[in-house]
């Protein structure tokens, strides 16, 4: 009898068996990732433009909310059919995401994906047919080197893994090599101004490998557009008809925070 690998898979029934009951937020008993109660401290993206899921004040919403479209969606409609953003990127929800980015706490990873895909199902069981096919912006090979991985790339995979049950066959595939390269190692989003943001995308990615007509675009954050739009444009240049945009949180201006 292998002793070790007896004492390998007890050990693991015993840490499931304790762990996978629990809030990965609170560890209070939950037979979901996260609990009732941490559930209520997310913030959700419920008042936002119906395209590119900016959020929005209330007050600003028309009363039928899936035509409301923001001043910059009405100007100049962007490269992409429509972003899908469960939450805001604020409060608990960007502690979680931030957690992940650059303090390695993967297990949160799970949880908030799975809010996305019970997003992603309500949506598209009122609309048109699933992507063909799931691409992920990527970080460039420098930045994961710094962090040790990349986490667009972990958290599309296990969207993709959550959706298996419920599409089966119809769920949208990740090709071995991810079709998109980041070939410039760019200063983090997140320390530019908006304008800097724009320019800072621009000539970034580029389309190495085919792609379906019909794909859905993942990313964690959602802040000006510019590195989902850029994505966009060079994934319409290779011959993408629809992009659907899949983010786990949308950042609201700052004056609406």
């Amino acid at each position: 009898m292998d002793w070790l690998q007896l004492s390998t898979s007890f050990l693991s029934r015993v840490y499931y068996s304790i762990f996978s009951n629990q809030c990965s937020i609170c560890q209070a008993h939950s037979k979901a990732a996260i609990c009732e109660y941490c559930k209520t401290g997310l913030e959700y993206n419920h008042h936002a433009c119906a395209v590119c899921q900016r959020p929005l004040p209330q007050q600003q919403m028309a009363q039928n909310a899936s035509q409301s479209l923001c001043d910059k969606c009405q100007a100049t409609p962007p490269p992409y059919y429509r972003c899908l953003a469960p939450l805001r990127y604020e409060g608990t929800t960007r502690v979680l995401i931030q957690n992940i980015k650059f303090h390695q706490q993967a297990h949160f990873i799970q949880p908030l994906m799975e809010i996305v895909r019970d997003y992603l199902i309500a949506y598209y069981s009122h609309t048109t047919p699933w992507p063909s096919q799931l691409l992920f912006v990527p970080s460039h090979p420098q930045r994961i080197k710094e962090r040790g991985f990349c986490q667009t790339q972990i958290m599309a995979n296990t969207l993709c893994s959550l959706l298996k049950p419920t599409l089966t066959s119809s769920t949208p595939y990740i090709a071995s090599r991810n079709p998109i390269q980041k070939s410039i190692h760019t200063q983090a989003q997140h320390t530019l101004s908006r304008k800097l943001r724009m320019q800072n995308q621009q000539g970034v990615y580029q389309i190495q490998e085919p792609i379906e007509e019909h794909v859905a675009l993942f990313d964690d954050v959602m802040t000006t557009g510019s590195t989902l739009e850029s994505c966009a444009k060079a994934l319409q240049r290779k011959g993408a008809k629809r992009i659907d945009i899949w983010v786990i949180a949308r950042t609201p201006d700052e004056k609406h925070g």
